[in-house]
């Protein structure tokens, strides 16, 4: 009985105390995959393959039909949506017979079919795509020749995408439908033709500045604390 009285005094300070806080704090989140980390990180798709060797998260992929175009996700789970004004910066990163780098998602309800989905953009190291549902809009893409980056830095802020590479300003743009973010996740997408190849990609470091931390979300993480100090 003291145990619950005593974790019950403390729930009620920290609320009395998280009350007093601002509505979120920004905080920054970094990973060097030094180890896999299958609370912060979590795979959606089954054609491809991702591991963390040597300090990389790498990954390859394999379309398993001709003429296709498909992508899959590493989904950023350490901190859940919905997310905005922040910035993610990823340092070496690359991909070879594939296309590899940041995908923002935010979910719709479609109003004529009642079914939820999701409307993508795919920021590559070299290219930009769109993505309503899973399907790969390939017009108007946007490409660059630099299938590797020293440095890639993905900005967003209230419908605003701002990318730049190595220093240089790709895409500034606004997009009114997403005023905020509910998916941050790699992806890497494979565009197969007449042969069936195997894309590889990898990156050192993932890095987001901003993330917004509720003072409900604190609370959650306090009280699993205390639980756990429980003998």
């Amino acid at each position: 009985m003291k145990n619950i009285a005593r974790i019950l005094k403390a729930i009620i300070i920290i609320c009395t105390f998280l009350s007093s806080l601002p509505d979120a704090d920004a905080v920054f989140w970094e990973d060097h995959f030094e180890q896999e980390a299958k609370e912060y990180w979590q795979h959606i798709g089954k054609d491809s393959i991702w591991t963390v060797e040597d300090g990389f998260l790498k990954t390859e992929i394999q379309a398993q039909a001709q003429w296709s175009a498909i992508f899959e996700l590493y989904q950023f789970i350490a901190y859940p949506g919905p997310y905005n004004d922040f910035t993610i910066t990823l340092e070496t990163v690359g991909a070879s017979r594939a296309r590899f780098g940041i995908a923002l998602a935010k979910h719709f309800q479609n109003i004529a079919t009642e079914i939820d989905e999701h409307g993508y953009y795919l920021f590559f190291t070299n290219d930009l795509y769109t993505s309503r549902d899973g399907e790969v809009l390939i017009e108007p893409g946007q490409r660059w020749n630099t299938d590797e980056l020293q440095q890639m830095e993905l900005h967003f802020k209230d419908g605003r995408f701002q990318l730049s590479a190595d220093g240089e300003t790709r895409v500034d743009f606004t997009d009114a439908n997403f005023n905020h973010i509910d998916i941050i996740a790699f992806v890497i997408a494979g565009f197969i033709t007449e042969d069936v190849n195997v894309g590889h990609a990898w990156v050192d470091t993932f890095t987001i500045d901003g993330l917004a931390v509720s003072p409900l979300r604190k609370l959650a993480t306090t009280w699993a604390n205390l639980k756990q100090e429980q003998p």
